[in-house]
Formats: structure tokens, C-alpha cells, sequence
């Protein structure tokens, strides 16, 4: 699956939340960087957009778990949990692309 949106609709350090399907992306941008995560929190599946940012790491609005949003990783000490799927983008003229994965048909 693919998500295309203009370079511009996310804003420095914004927590923006889509839909597509049944999978919530988070994006945000860092130092004018874009990155893509999966929004629900693997830990309670809370949507990680309704929390906030301290450098480059997203804390999740429950139970403030935090995940550097540059490569998905749990950065909560004690370390508890995986990392957040972090999802790969293009830019392509004025848009980006975000690469989602497939998901099996039923």
C-alpha cells in the first residue's frame, strides 16, 4: 500500500495521525526530516499521535513509553517491549511517498 500526501502537510515536530484501512500511520517531522511509525503503541495499542515529542522520541500518551522516531526503536529504560515498525518514504517531485506494508488478503 502506498500513502502520498505534499511534502509540506506536516509540520515540524506535528504528531499527524492517518488512517488506511485498519492501520494507523504516525507522521512527524524532526528537524526537517519526515519520518512514518506505526501510530498504535505496540504495548497498549494507544495511538502514539496523541502524545508529544522530547528530541527525537515520540512518548506514548498511556503509559509513556517513548520510541525514537528516526528508527522505531523502544528507548524506555527499563527497556520493556519491541520497537515501533517504522515505515520507509520517498519523496517524488512535491510529494511524499510512504511505504506501507502488504497486508494479506482475506
Amino acid at each position: 500500500m502506498r500513502l502520498m500526501l505534499a511534502k509540506d502537510d506536516v509540520e515540524e515536530r506535528e504528531l499527524r495521525s492517518i488512517r488506511i484501512g485498519d492501520l494507523w500511520v504516525l507522521l512527524t517531522r524532526v528537524e526537517g526530516t519526515l519520518f512514518a511509525l506505526d501510530d498504535q503503541c505496540n504495548h497498549a495499542g494507544c495511538l502514539l499521535s496523541g502524545g508529544w515529542l522530547e528530541g527525537s522520541e515520540v512518548v506514548c500518551p498511556c503509559h509513556g513509553r517513548r520510541y525514537d522516531v528516526r528508527s522505531g526503536r523502544n528507548t524506555t529504560v527499563p527497556r520493556l517491549g519491541g520497537d515501533q515498525e517504522r515505515y520507509p518514504l520517498d519523496l517524488v517531485g512535491g510529494e511524499v511517498l510512504v511505504e506501507l506494508p502488504e497486508r494479506p488478503r482475506r
